[in-house]
């Protein structure tokens, strides 16, 4: 079998993939295509082989290309500590157990790019698990805010609540990266029961599910099938950006837009949504376009410099993490 080595960047892009928190067949074979695509220059019966989907064949060949590329000594610590976490996290088939025990020297892979200042988060983490082996991760997770291993998942509607909630609970001495919990937005409202229905099919993990207040017909789709660790919760009053603090959202515009003319509590309706009201500001300021994922990094901006120390966390916002924190 003829190949190219796999460079020391792409190696790093590679763990990279295969770390992320994803069911292990959709990440792992995207990054075994891609590396026998890119690097597989064998014979056609190679390819052949890997195109008649053999799992067994398609491990041989992207370990033997994989560990060929690494100059360390294969040692399965990272690869164990990594199978441990997948089994607990996800529901695995006999082909994705294949995939995790195919063999490759991820432990290598991680001394060779330990170099490297701009490592990933889930890259960083497992460098540092290398560096203390005989502490426990969920210990190191809680230590350096690592996020991994994944303890919860919470699925939201869209970008406002996957953008802030993180925020809002730091500041309320719950830290989302040392205790594990993992935030998906599912894209949409109209998304959120196909993204759960496919979740609790693959995900062992408790997930906790945000929905807006006219969510109702999402909820009555979830019901039948959420499972007694995971829980719904529905906003009292609208949508996220209703339980934001006025004063937080006039502090984070202006602060964005210091160079405009600034807005103030009269440039709010009280009668209308906050989406609403913020078109209508946009518009009216010469803002330009409302945004919600926009305009939830300007909330989030605000939040973590120094002028955002002492914003508001309303009740609700409060009430939502209490139930995430107790899950």
């Amino acid at each position: 079998m003829k190949y190219k080595k796999i460079s020391k960047d792409y190696i790093k892009v590679c763990v990279d993939r295969l770390t992320r928190f994803k069911p292990v067949f959709e990440k792992y074979n995207r990054v075994f295509i891609d590396i026998v695509n890119k690097f597989l220059i064998s014979s056609e019966g190679d390819k052949e082989a890997f195109k008649e989907d053999n799992i067994d064949t398609i491990c041989n060949i992207v370990c033997e290309i994989f560990n060929s590329s690494i100059p360390f000594e294969h040692d399965s610590f990272v690869s164990d500590i990594l199978i441990s976490e997948e089994e607990n996290s996800f529901v695995l088939d006999d082909g994705e157990r294949k995939f995790l025990n195919s063999g490759l020297n991820l432990t290598g892979a991680i001394k060779y790019v330990s170099d490297d200042d701009n490592l990933p988060k889930n890259l960083k983490r497992l460098k540092l698990l290398l560096e203390n082996k005989d502490r426990k991760t969920c210990d190191l997770r809680k230590e350096y805010s690592l996020l991994y291993p994944v303890k919860k998942v919470i699925l939201t509607e869209g970008a406002t609540e996957e953008i802030l909630l993180s925020e809002f609970s730091q500041k309320l001495g719950y830290d989302f990266n040392k205790e594990g919990v993992f935030i998906i937005g599912a894209g949409g409202k109209n998304q959120v029961a196909r993204k759960y229905y496919k979740m609790v099919n693959e995900i062992k993990l408790p997930i906790f599910i945000l929905l807006d207040f006219d969510a109702d017909e999402t909820k009555e789709l979830i019901m039948p099938k959420l499972r007694p660790k995971d829980e719904i919760y529905v906003i009292k009053s609208g949508e996220f950006e209703d339980i934001l603090s006025l004063n937080l959202i006039i502090n984070s515009i202006n602060a964005n837009f210091s160079n405009n003319l600034h807005c103030s509590t009269a440039d709010f309706n009280p009668e209308i949504k906050m989406t609403k009201n913020l078109h209508i500001l946009f518009k009216n300021k010469g803002f330009g376009e409302y945004k919600k994922a926009d305009f939830a990094k300007m909330v989030k901006n605000y939040i973590e410099n120094s002028c955002g120390n002492s914003f508001e966390v309303t009740p609700e916002i409060k009430e939502i993490i209490n139930k995430i924190k107790k899950m």
